[in-house]
């Protein structure tokens, strides 16, 4: 039986044209302030923060890259399903 303190990981493969460019790392860090959990992201054996805009940049994933998510605590599988919906999209309902 999984628990919201067991560790969640999930590979997602970035989906939109222009990669986890600095709209989409916004709309990721305000998404993680619904939620308790502690996230990461690991991209060629770099992990950060997916609270931390700057690091999400730093990742330089650009469309088709493969990233793994990681969370543990409350809220986690919501947390990893919200993020992966963000990275698999194409990005069209964030563009102005």
């Amino acid at each position: 039986m999984i628990t919201e303190t067991d560790l969640i990981e999930r590979t997602v493969v970035i989906g939109n044209e222009l990669g986890l460019h600095a709209r989409v790392a916004t709309a990721m860090v305000q998404t993680m302030r619904q939620h308790a959990c502690r996230v990461t992201l690991v991209r060629n054996g770099m992990e950060v923060d997916a609270r931390s805009v700057l690091g999400l940049l730093l990742l330089a994933a650009t469309p088709g890259s493969e990233l793994i998510i990681r969370a543990n605590g409350p809220g986690s599988h919501e947390a990893v399903q919200q993020i992966c919906e963000l990275l698999e999209g194409d990005d069209s309902d964030h563009r102005r």
